[in-house]
């Protein structure tokens, strides 16, 4: 009923509207899931650091790539799709932490490790991811076997995200490797991972096949690194006022600021978002909503 609910939003009041409706229901989902969690420093600290903020995008990715098999994708993947954004949330808590980016500010907020102790902040990505899988494995409605796969393809993109943020921390600008395959590589496990997952997992809990799921992982992937090198313009240009964090955190690092500078950043996420539709090709019309999605990306949409 609720596919069924959002597909009938997004034909009879537009995109933004069916857009804004899904984030209210993420919210809600997460919310509820707070609701039930123990109340300890570390789900609140948990609470704090998933609500209240975010686009949602990787969210309403896994919704939309599932739409293209169901009309009722939202029930079947809001929990899978919760799931995501718990494990999104859990990465940034770790970049933010004194250990890694030292950051104040994360969604016009003060950082996790900021407004907690220590110890909470510490815990609370174990807790959101130990939440991540269970959430994405509760969903009676769909059989075991796509529970299982969707949640092996959200394992392999956070051992891709601890990969690829071991490599952003190790980066050494001294020896002048800022190299755009270097780039990519970290980019692509740090980043574009999780979003491929998301548009994997949304096919897979809604009978993809084998061939239609890989689109999805790969147009995922796409729109991921476009998200990350729109997000590192948005280091240079704008603050917490547009994104909600504080400007200039990357510096020091390489970022495509480096490579291709502010404009250039700009036309190589546009490239990828091209390549990310190019993976849709072979779907109809009823993959429009995810197309537009990934036509939309922008830090802006944060």
């Amino acid at each position: 009923m609720a596919g069924a609910v959002l597909s009938g939003a997004i034909a009879a009041v537009g995109f933004d509207a069916a857009k804004a409706e899904l984030r209210r229901a993420v919210q809600d989902f997460l919310t509820q899931l707070f609701a039930k969690a123990p109340d300890t420093d570390v789900a609140r600290a948990a609470d704090y650091a998933v609500l209240g903020g975010g686009h949602r995008w990787r969210a309403l990715v896994a919704v939309a790539a599932g739409k293209i098999f169901r009309d009722d994708s939202l029930k079947l993947v809001l929990p899978a799709a919760c799931g995501v954004e718990l494990a999104h949330a859990a990465s940034l808590v770790l970049d933010d932490l004194p250990s890694m980016d030292d950051a104040a500010i994360r969604r016009g907020k003060p950082c996790t490790h900021r407004a907690f102790p220590a110890w909470a902040a510490d815990m609370t990505p174990v807790f959101l991811v130990t939440l991540a899988y269970r959430t994405s494995l509760d969903i009676p409605s769909v059989p075991a076997s796509a529970r299982i796969k969707a949640a092996l393809e959200l394992s392999d993109a956070g051992m891709m995200m601890i990969e690829g943020q071991v490599h952003d921390m190790r980066q050494d600008l001294d020896d002048g490797a800022c190299e755009e395959a270097r780039l990519l590589t970290c980019y692509r496990l740090k980043s574009a991972a999780l979003y491929g997952a998301a548009a994997k997992m949304g096919g897979i809990l809604t009978g993809a096949d084998d061939a239609d799921a890989a689109s999805l992982k790969a147009a995922g992937i796409d729109l991921g690194y476009a998200y990350q090198f729109l997000d590192d313009v948005a280091d240079v240009v704008a603050g917490v006022a547009e994104v909600g964090k504080e400007r200039g955190k990357d510096a020091g690092k390489c970022t495509a600021i480096d490579l291709f500078g502010v404009e250039g950043a700009r036309r190589q996420a546009a490239e990828f978002q091209a390549r990310s539709l190019s993976h849709l090709e072979r779907f109809g019309a009823e993959a429009d909503w995810l197309r537009q999605l990934v036509t939309e990306a922008s830090w802006k949409s944060s």
